[in-house]
């Protein structure tokens, strides 16, 4: 019996030892297997992200932001960068962004006009609301961040820089010839009159691409009140505006090509010291310093015809920020590299470094030690009495398209102003 007994203790021993040893086993099995977890959850991940923009082609802050990407790149060597940016010409990007959205291939982050270009992809719910986004930071922005936000209470998107439009003005040229500068719609038709004399163009222009002067010419003939206006109020002096154009083009204002040639041809004018003045954005001072006529230009405000006391308002703003497309920030995958792009591309770092390319006033920080040509633009804008978006980029966008193609039509004495107006009118309705 005493036998029996020792050897079922012993048995009994074994059966504890071996259960304590699979024990032993399976836990460590178990440490393993959740180390590996660990691994494979903290492991990167390869994602790309496509990046839609206007710094391409002329540009002078494209070169610049491809080297932003290279930098954000060898920083998040998981996360490659398809920089799809197009020309900074508002029909190119246009037909780019509509036909990416509507074929449900949009960008992961695009730098966009925040404008009546943007109402439908916001609408539908294409971009996201930073405000809302988990992870998106907002700090640091001065009053252009404000001005993005949606008629919805929502801020879509996020600035960069501001930027304004005015007559850039050869002050050489004006020295030369004896001219005075033009600060009064009186000393604007004089020089007109006095280049058109010369063999010297008075304003660098293509009558057919005519964003900047009808822009212009209709701040002029109403004042700021009547340029904020709609399409839809038919303004008298926006039909005014366009006949003043084919007016000053009968005093040899303009090429005598103006109808056929585009921008670009026009630009190229100005910066070959052909033209004495251009109608131009703030952008348009890269193309200047490599043209080597910095230091020979100038920039004053429009003459206001209707009131002269009002000279000195401008048309400006920040109409063009970086959006995040609700796709891609709703996809686990691309989410946190999304964010942390778009953290990057608008720091303060980031924005001052774009902006000394281009020379625009900044959305983060002030840019220092400017040159006198470029200081003189961003005064333009702190002492405006007045700054309000292009009319472009608050109307319907194939009315302003109407009335801008048909300027020909105007100088030829095809048309009307009133015309013109009445027609663009009509295709908003």
């Amino acid at each position: 019996m005493k036998k029996f007994f020792l050897i079922l203790a012993l048995l009994v021993m074994s059966l504890v030892l071996i259960a304590c040893g699979g024990t032993d086993s399976d836990s460590s099995g178990d440490n393993t297997s959740d180390d590996n977890d660990k691994e494979e959850g903290t492991k990167t991940e390869e994602v790309e992200l496509r990046v839609v923009t206007t710094m391409a082609g002329t540009d002078p802050a494209g070169e610049v932001f491809q080297a932003v990407l290279d930098d954000f790149q060898e920083e998040n060597n998981h996360i490659t960068i398809v920089n799809d940016s197009q020309s900074a010409d508002a029909g190119t990007i246009r037909t780019k962004i509509n036909t990416d959205f509507s074929s449900g291939n949009e960008p992961d982050l695009m730098f966009y006009f925040n404008t009546v270009d943007a109402e439908g992809i916001i609408d539908e719910g294409k971009v996201v609301s930073l405000e809302d986004a988990e992870g998106v930071d907002l700090s640091g922005f001065n009053s252009m961040l404000e001005q993005q936000r949606n008629d919805d209470g929502n801020i879509y998107a996020a600035p960069q820089s501001g930027f304004y439009e005015a007559i850039f003005v050869n002050t050489a040229l004006f020295e030369e010839h004896g001219v005075a500068l033009p600060a009064t719609w009186e000393e604007y038709e004089a020089a007109i009159k006095a280049f058109a004399e010369t063999d010297i163009i008075p304003v660098a222009a293509s009558t057919e691409d005519s964003y900047y002067v009808v822009e212009h010419y209709a701040l002029a003939a109403g004042g700021m009140e009547d340029y904020k206006k709609d399409i839809s109020d038919k303004p008298a002096s926006w039909a005014e505006a366009l006949d003043l154009i084919g007016e000053h083009a009968g005093l040899g204002a303009f090429p005598q090509d103006a109808a056929t040639i585009d921008l670009a041809m026009a630009q190229d004018m100005f910066k070959r010291e052909q033209a004495a003045m251009i109608f131009e954005g703030s952008w348009f001072w890269g193309q200047l310093e490599e043209a080597g006529l910095g230091d020979k230009v100038t920039v004053l405000p429009m003459p206001i015809k209707a009131d002269p006391s009002e000279t000195g308002s401008i048309v400006g703003g920040a109409s063009q920020a970086w959006f995040i497309s609700t796709k891609s920030y709703e996809n686990e995958d691309t989410r946190d590299a999304v964010v942390k792009l778009f953290n990057y591309i608008t720091s303060e770092e980031t924005i001052l470094r774009i902006a000394e390319a281009t020379g625009q006033p900044p959305a983060k920080g002030e840019l220092t030690d400017l040159p006198a040509h470029i200081k003189a633009g961003h005064d333009l804008v702190t002492n405006a009495p007045a700054v309000e978006l292009p009319i472009n980029d608050r109307i319907y966008p194939e009315s302003f398209t109407h009335a801008r193609t048909n300027v020909p039509a105007i100088v030829f004495g095809e048309k009307t102003g009133q015309q013109v107006l009445d027609e663009a009118a009509e295709l908003a309705e």
